[in-house]
């Protein structure tokens, strides 16, 4: 343990990359958008609450009989030898880890690759349309948000920090996951 501060990264990421594109064919027109970003990392409040309390896979060893943590003791005559304490208080030593005294045991990388949004139309011939005396007509389907590839061991590593006025990067605070959704819309041009 240290009382300097430590360096552990850089909460604005290096890049954000998104790549969309178009393809038609007749009268069914299909887009999609993928996002990405990469190369920062910020602090989870809501892994560090779940580790602290054993809600979590990485504290399973231990639970229930104690655990014996990598490292050494003193010895009486000044020697080490390796660790051999069985930590019974097992809150306390998964906080010790993962808590408030361990910034980096919640410290992840915040990158990730989305699939942020699909839409699939069909826009109806001109000779169908002129018959019902309208001047254009599409139905459809969409979703937002469908599909995210990330190591963030929550829900969602794009969020922001409310503080005041400000809206602060690198801190995750029980954030909510971004919301999917899903829809259909019909255009009609009269």
């Amino acid at each position: 343990m240290t009382d300097e501060v430590v360096y552990l990264g850089n909460t604005i990421p290096k890049g954000k990359v998104s790549l969309g594109h178009e393809f038609k064919y007749k009268g069914f027109r299909l887009n999609l958008l993928f996002d990405a970003q990469f190369g920062g990392v910020s602090h989870s409040l809501t892994h560090y609450k779940l580790a602290e309390q054993g809600k979590t896979k990485n504290t399973l060893p231990g639970r229930y009989s104690g655990i014996i943590g990598n490292g050494v003791v003193q010895n009486a005559d000044g020697t080490y030898r390796k660790n051999d304490v069985i930590a019974t208080d097992i809150d306390e030593y998964y906080r010790s880890h993962y808590g408030q005294d361990n910034a980096e045991g919640s410290t992840f990388s915040t990158n990730f690759i989305k699939f942020r949004e699909a839409r699939f139309d069909y826009s109806f011939s001109k000779a169908f349309v002129n018959r019902l005396k309208l001047q254009k007509a599409s139905v459809g389907v969409y979703g937002r948000n469908l599909v995210i590839w990330s190591n963030w061991p929550n829900f969602d590593p794009e969020f922001g920090t409310l503080s005041g006025t400000d809206i602060v990067k690198g801190f995750e605070i029980a954030q909510f996951p971004s919301t999917r959704t899903y829809g259909v819309n019909l255009v009609v041009g009269f």
